[in-house]
């Protein structure tokens, strides 16, 4: 028996670290890490010793011989992968950082966020130095992304907030939230309080279409419903009231969407959906979610483990919609990672009328929408074909990637969608000179583009680069004490940081009770 990689693998290389064979890949310091859809185990090196299985942050390493369905097909992916032979043996030792500033002091370092990206910085800078952190959050409750953007049936991954509760609560951190930078403090009073700050703030928007009609009522955005699904405290609810609903979108936030508007109640009780959400999707009268690709397939953005194992969450087919070329060049892919759509049906839709009987997930490639009307979306062909037509739909959900927001105090790139960086130093708005003791990771550093495992590197890396302007005496000593800030911050009335940590208590309690009743 060997262990296999499944679906939900974050790729952070938690099991990289662990495993005393060296036999899984692509690790940290090869060129295809952070190029492939999951890491890989190799099936002729694992020595069946389950150190991944206890590594691992989400529950995405497993045996063999306990896949069951459509898992199954995870132990040929692995194999797959190690077809070609790979020369990567040699370790590459650990190396620990410890330092201070240039006079021997504690580094006092500002970490904006409680997402992934911030997080991974915060247990970095605690388990390599002796630094002093202070955690700034907007929301009532740490986790960001993992909380707020995860997919509710994607428990392991939503359930990785646990490895960073010990973060939150280290005596050598103090979390603030509820509170926003920009509202309830700026970035100036941060840097007279600490040594360094760093930005971990991601990208919360979808970009707009730019269409006719775009500001109604019907059209949402993947981040909205997401919140939503979540039971987030600063999102409106939504209603469900079209039989077809078009996204906009063929990455795997748009097959999250479709997944979860597809999915049974079975599904839906096991999953950590609100109880809101999960009523009004059991009510509601989707039966056919499109997912709207501007390309055709061999562009598509999904990962061949999200597409896979779709059908094991709905009760639904999912097909391929007729278009001009379309069977052609799907049957000529060779990609491994787009394989899985040579499996599906190819099959005519009739876009004018409601859809057909049954429930479906349709991926309709070379399309895009022209505008919004009343009840209707008009759409158009944007392959070789052309002209325009019109689908019965009261639903458009925007689900076209993400978008930085710019932070306000520092400068913002709008052509590369970032806060302009080298290594993780926050740059001048000329792009030349590092701004002094500011730095950015996550999203907010390389763009909206990444898993949430990208991030534990990305920290590692910025770490390395403030520790270093440390040694080198570039970081100045803050003016104002650390008491000081938490009574300005107490001023405002935001924030709520025992109330915040018992609400992560909570939802670890509840998940850890519905994998013992599993």
């Amino acid at each position: 028996m060997t262990f296999v990689i499944t679906q939900s693998c974050c790729a952070d290389a938690s099991c990289v670290s662990v495993c005393p064979v060296n036999c899984i890949h692509p690790t940290p310091d090869e060129p295809d890490f952070g190029h492939v859809d999951t890491l890989y185990v190799d099936p002729s090196v694992c020595i069946d010793c389950g150190a991944c299985l206890d590594a691992c942050p989400v529950g995405a390493a497993r045996p063999a011989d306990s896949l069951v369905g459509r898992e199954k097909r995870f132990v040929e992916i692995n194999a797959e992968f190690y077809k070609d032979h790979r020369t990567e043996t040699e370790w590459t030792a650990p190396a620990f950082t410890h330092a201070s500033d240039k006079d021997g002091g504690r580094l006092r370092v500002a970490i904006v966020g409680t997402g992934p990206a911030a997080s991974y910085t915060a247990r970095h800078l605690l388990t390599t130095t002796d630094c002093v952190i202070t955690m700034i959050e907007r929301r009532s409750a740490p986790g960001g992304l993992l909380r707020a953007g995860v997919a509710p049936d994607h428990t392991g991954t939503r359930g990785m907030v646990d490895t960073f509760r010990w973060v939150y609560r280290h005596p050598r951190t103090t979390v603030h939230l509820g509170v926003e930078v920009g509202r309830d403090i700026t970035h100036e009073e941060l840097t007279r309080h600490h040594h360094a700050v760093v930005y971990g703030t991601g990208a919360g928007d979808n970009p707009e279409l730019g269409i006719d009609g775009e500001d109604s009522p019907a059209v949402v955005t993947a981040a909205e419903l997401v919140r939503w699904f979540t039971g987030h405290e600063d999102q409106a609810p939504v209603r469900l009231d079209s039989e077809r609903v078009v996204v906009v979108g063929n990455g795997n936030v748009a097959l999250d969407v479709a997944r979860v508007l597809l999915a049974t109640p079975d599904v839906l009780r096991r999953s950590d959906v609100s109880d809101a959400a999960r009523a009004e999707l059991e009510r509601s009268a989707i039966r056919e979610v499109v997912l709207l690709a501007r390309r055709g397939p061999q562009h598509a953005a999904f990962t061949r483990p999200e597409l896979l194992m779709l059908p094991e969450s709905m009760d639904a087919e999912v097909v391929i919609a007729r278009s001009v070329g379309v069977e052609e060049t799907v049957a000529a892919i060779t990609e491994p990672r787009l394989s899985v759509l040579r499996e599906l049906p190819v099959v005519d839709l009739d876009w004018a009328s409601e859809p057909a009987p049954g429930r479906r997930l349709v991926l309709a490639f070379d399309a895009a929408v022209e505008s919004v009307g009343d009840g209707e979306l008009t759409l158009r062909h944007t392959g070789s074909a052309e002209g325009t037509w019109q689908t019965p739909s009261r639903m458009l959900v925007r689900a076209n990637g993400f978008r930085v927001r710019p932070i306000e105090g520092l400068p913002f790139d709008p052509v590369q969608g970032r806060i302009p960086q080298d290594a993780g130093r926050v740059l001048d708005d000329t792009g030349g000179e590092a701004l002094p003791g500011t730095y950015v990771v996550g999203w907010a550093k390389r763009g909206a583009q990444g898993g949430i495992g990208a991030n534990r590197h990305d920290a590692e890396e910025t770490v390395a680069s403030m520790l270093q302007d440390a040694l080198d005496g570039r970081l100045e000593a803050p003016a104002q004490g650390p008491l000081s800030l938490r009574r300005s911050l107490l001023r405002t009335g935001r924030t709520s940081t025992r109330r915040g940590l018992k609400a992560l208590d909570r939802e670890h309690d509840r998940r850890r009770t519905a994998a013992h009743e599993g």
